[in-house]
């Protein structure tokens, strides 16, 4: 990777450990609604969460609805599946999240000595398809703030990844090439080939969660720390 310069992190799940961090809001969520009295167990009602977000999220990146229904439908669709038909209960559910999760500060192991390292040598940058509130503050609540350059959010960009225009833009707002930098996250789909298919030559798999996937050719690490050999 000659002549790179700028490194341009995902932040959920590939920095921000988004999976521990959620599910100790739902666990909360499950304790003060009193779900047991319809559930078995709270990691039902977690599973059920993790589905119903996904496929919302899913729809959101491929442009199909936007914030308001993702965040007025997710935690809805979720207690429907569990057999409570309630709106209302919903969005406080959806407040509660959206106000305590970014509060969490759990970030994947090996993030703050990975990214002390690389930002004595390089640019660092975030390409999120998260909220721009939202990723701001957990960035400032996390005290990593301070590493990053540019934070180029999908609100920001007006494009999610996988799409050409985010990734472009992120270039634009950085005032850098392409051939200077290396797009590093979690999403073989999102990240890594939505930067391939932008034309980016570099890019890096983070797999800390050693999922299956069909990249070939790509630079994968299972340690965020591993970035501080390869880099």
């Amino acid at each position: 990777m000659n002549n790179v310069g700028h490194l341009f992190f995902d932040l959920d799940r590939t920095i921000w450990d988004y999976e521990t961090n959620s599910r100790e809001t739902l666990v909360d969520l499950y304790q003060e609604h009193l779900l047991h009295k319809t559930l078995s167990s709270q990691d039902e009602f977690i599973e059920v969460f993790r589905v119903e977000n996904a496929k919302l999220w899913d729809l959101f990146t491929a442009n199909k609805i936007d914030k308001e229904f993702l965040r007025n439908e997710r935690f809805y669709k979720s207690i429907q599946k569990i057999g409570v038909d309630n709106k209302s209960l919903g969005l406080a559910m959806e407040d509660h999240y959206i106000e305590n999760t970014p509060s969490k500060k759990l970030l994947i192991p090996g993030a703050l000595e990975t990214l002390s390292y690389l930002n004595k040598k390089y640019t660092l940058h975030i390409i999120t398809n998260g909220f721009e509130d939202v990723q701001h503050f957990k960035l400032r609540n996390c005290g990593i703030d301070h590493f990053f350059k540019e934070v180029i959010t999908s609100d920001g960009a007006k494009a999610r990844k996988p799409n050409n225009e985010i990734f472009d833009y992120a270039l634009k707002k950085a005032g850098v090439s392409s051939e200077e930098s290396v797009m590093i996250g979690d999403d073989p789909e999102v990240d890594i080939l939505g930067a391939i298919k932008a034309g980016w030559s570099n890019a890096i798999l983070v797999n800390t969660m050693n999922m299956n996937h069909s990249l070939e050719n790509v630079t994968e690490v299972f340690e965020l720390t591993e970035l501080i050999s390869i880099l």
